[in-house]
């Protein structure tokens, strides 16, 4: 059974029975309350006690399109009513629960940021020694090795002489000592004499010389060595997926549909603006942009499922304007 709707001329005989007035008087104290609450809520604000606070705002100047025409329409700036329940009204008639706000746990890297080794770490288990190769998702996560299986954590940067690391320094060698006498130049051989013209006696210079690797050898070397670096494993960070899903595209945003309630302009807005005011741009009355859309509109009905060219779905578009966040959200 439907409950009959609290009208006016219900709270008139309320207030009268409670005061013990005549509700001719009751009519009287509550057209002087409405009185004072227009006079006061143009000067300065006006609260209603234990009901709401009444004031004026100013609006800024809003951009909107017209999904049909395409067109950008401007809303100027004006003044406008606002009302904001007080938190004891609220309270009292939708009380909170225990379990509304629930602190979820911290996200950790996607699935496309663990597989992604365009930028990776390279370092080296502290017990064999196998060079490692993981995401950069995945720094400061404990995993173990895969040659050794002993625990590592995933380092910040990467380590000197790995795959992706920067090159070992080059190792100076120490100047040599200096002789007190030269040795005595043994009687050259007739082997010594047939050597080959083309050969040139090796000094230490040039041997010390050629056994020192360059730099630029040294970090080409370093780089090839990414045959021998191993690529951590995902599943055992734990957040690999059991299975891969198949790509999906991603959907369209989500819309919402509903009538103002002063004037009953169909209005579209996207999903993203559910719960925050705005204006009616046929009339301007300020609305709370609801949470599902209304039935009888264009995605409150079955519209959605049919074709853009339907007629139903042509009409439905024509007479709906959508709003978009503003600029100054």
């Amino acid at each position: 059974m439907k409950k009959t709707s609290y009208t006016k001329a219900s709270l008139i005989r309320e207030l009268a029975a409670s005061a013990e007035i005549t509700q001719k008087k009751a009519r009287f104290i509550l057209d002087e309350l409405t009185r004072i609450a227009y006079r006061e809520a143009a000067d300065g604000g006006f609260t209603v006690p234990g009901i709401c606070r009444l004031d004026v705002v100013l609006r800024k100047p809003r951009r909107m399109k017209n999904p049909q025409t395409g067109e950008t329409i401007l809303i100027g700036e004006h003044r406008t009513l606002r009302a904001r329940i007080v938190k004891a009204a609220r309270n009292a008639v939708t009380p909170p629960p225990e379990d509304l706000v629930t602190v979820l746990p911290d996200e950790g890297p996607t699935q496309a940021e663990l597989e992604d080794f365009s930028n990776a770490i390279s370092f080296c288990c502290k017990k064999c020694g196998q060079e490692i190769e993981a995401p950069r998702a995945a720094i400061g996560i404990e995993a173990h090795c895969p040659a050794c299986g002993a625990s590592i954590i995933v380092p910040a940067e990467s380590e000197a002489g790995t795959l992706h690391g920067p090159a070992l320094p080059t190792p100076t060698v120490p100047p040599a000592a200096p002789t007190t006498a030269a040795p005595e130049t043994p009687p050259a051989s007739p082997d010594a004499t047939s050597a080959s013209p083309f050969t040139s006696p090796a000094t230490p210079e040039s041997s010390s010389t050629t056994s020192e690797p360059s730099p630029a050898a040294t970090f080409a070397e370093q780089k090839a060595r990414g045959g021998q670096t191993i690529r951590i494993d995902l599943a055992a960070l734990g957040f690999a997926p059991e299975e891969h899903a198949s790509p999906r595209t991603l959907s369209a945003k989500r819309m919402l549909s509903f009538f103002c309630k002063n004037c009953r302009q169909e209005i579209e807005a996207p999903a993203d603006m559910a719960g925050t005011s705005s204006e009616c741009p046929a009339c301007g009355v300020s609305f709370e942009v609801p949470f599902f859309s209304d039935p009888g509109t264009l995605h409150g009905s079955d519209l959605d499922d049919r074709e853009p060219g339907d007629p139903e779905v042509r009409d439905a578009r024509a007479r709906t304007i959508r709003i978009e966040v503003p600029d100054d959200f």
